[in-house]
């Protein structure tokens, strides 16, 4: 759902303002239940019992990059330096609960790369359903993956893995229904759900299932272990699948290199693995996914394969990260004014014959061909990155990110400049987040 982008920025700015005043709490008198207002680092606004309440959030993102390589093929020097500021993020929420177990929430977000503002999310829940479950209805975040599950205010790079470009079944749904159990330690989740994928002979929407499990059987204050399983099968029914992804560097252009798109697709799932542990200021977090795709394109028997993983490690200086078992996933530091180092790698190789594929791989631009079409592309990649988090609301990231993909044909040139089977990129970010 499209809205006019300068009144949702308008309407951005009067609620930044007002969280950024004073920060006061009191108690107010009402007809009903009393009310306890709260505006440490936003508004909220409940019942004494939180039989009722409502809260405003949101964050701003911006950032400045400097890239080339690559993420650079459609600029008007092909694989040159080039430079681009743009707002990643911006984004208004309204979350609340009434009569204790009914849930609600809304949001308008603004993604700077594709210049669109939309209302993303729309939900209602029911938590508490026989004291076991809670039922999730509408346009939902769905946690699938610890690093998507972690709120992107608080995930350790600035983008998460290129895993999850190719992972169905991390993308927040257009229509859903979800049903969730928390316990002690660990999490279940089972979801029906579209992102509003049509076949090509139907108006229909195709409707995926995904479930995720995850366990800390270790959870104690200095000492985490975290594991985890995801499952999606998209059932797919002759609708249009593409594998592609920016690897973590996005610029104006939006430059993504694809590697397989196909037209009619039959069958679709995935699978990923979870495992994260944190000691003290130190944590290790990795993830593994394969995805097998099939149909076929023009009457030939398309099919493509993706599998790879990232291994992570971090340390956050006198202190650790919060988690949530219940879902499975990482929560702000525990205190603020503390700065967080960390280097990640990642292996993706995707593996699709000649009909899966088009000649071109970027999408963006001619000229960026395989070696051998239907050969495999290996790609390695690497980020190496610095936090600082002054407070709960405000964070400073530098990323610098590399990355170098097989099977590219660097003896071909675009405007007389030889082609890069590479790309790197310097990446700020500044996050106002409430």
């Amino acid at each position: 759902m499209s809205v006019n982008f300068n009144a949702g920025i308008r309407l951005l700015a009067i609620f930044v303002a007002a969280t950024t005043t004073q920060a006061w709490a009191g108690t107010v008198s009402t007809e009903g239940e009393d009310l306890i207002i709260n505006t440490n680092g936003g508004l909220e606004i409940k019942t004494v019992d939180d039989a009722f309440k409502f809260e405003l959030g949101g964050k701003i993102q911006y950032d400045a990059t400097s890239f080339r390589g690559l993420a650079a093929a459609s600029q008007n020097k092909p694989f040159a330096s080039s430079t681009d500021t743009f707002v990643r993020r911006g984004q208004l929420s309204l979350e609340g609960a009434a009569f204790t177990d009914w849930l609600y929430g809304i949001r308008l977000s603004y993604d700077g790369t594709e210049g669109n503002t939309d209302i993303d999310r729309v939900w209602i829940a029911r938590d508490n359903i026989f004291d076991f479950a809670k039922l999730t209805v509408g346009k939902y975040k769905v946690n699938y993956g610890i690093d998507n599950a972690t709120s992107s205010s608080w995930i350790t790079a600035m983008e998460r893995p290129a895993m999850y470009d190719f992972l169905a079944g991390s993308d927040d749904p257009d229509f859903g229904i979800n049903l969730a159990h928390a316990g002690d330690n660990y999490s279940l989740m089972a979801q029906v759900a579209t992102t509003g994928d049509k076949p090509t002979d139907s108006n229909s929407d195709i409707y995926g299932y995904t479930l995720r499990a995850t366990w800390a059987p270790i959870l104690q204050p200095d000492q985490i272990l975290h594991l985890g399983v995801d499952f999606h099968d998209a059932n797919p029914d002759n609708n249009e699948t593409k594998l592609r992804s920016r690897f973590g560097i996005r610029t104006d252009a939006d430059d993504r290199m694809r590697f397989a798109e196909i037209t009619n697709t039959t069958k679709d799932y995935e699978y990923a693995l979870e495992a994260a542990y944190q000691l003290g200021s130190v944590r290790l977090q990795s993830e593994y996914f394969a995805r097998q795709v099939r149909g076929d394109n023009d009457g030939e028997e398309a099919k493509a394969d993706v599998n790879g993983y990232y291994a992570q490690i971090s340390y956050l200086f006198g202190t650790s990260r919060g988690y949530d078992a219940g879902e499975g996933k990482w929560k702000s530091p525990r205190e603020f004014d503390s700065w967080e180092v960390f280097a990640r790698y990642e292996n993706t190789v995707i593996d699709a014959n000649k009909a899966a594929t088009k000649k071109n791989i970027n999408d963006n631009i001619d000229g960026i061909l395989a070696v051998n079409r239907g050969d495999k592309h290996d790609v390695d990649a690497f980020t190496l990155g610095v936090n600082y988090f002054p407070n709960k609301n405000i964070r400073a990231s530098l990323n610098y990110i590399t990355y170098k993909i097989s099977n590219i044909d660097t003896s071909q040139d675009i405007d007389g400049r030889t082609v890069k089977d590479d790309s790197n990129a310097i990446v700020a970010r500044l996050q106002y987040a409430f």
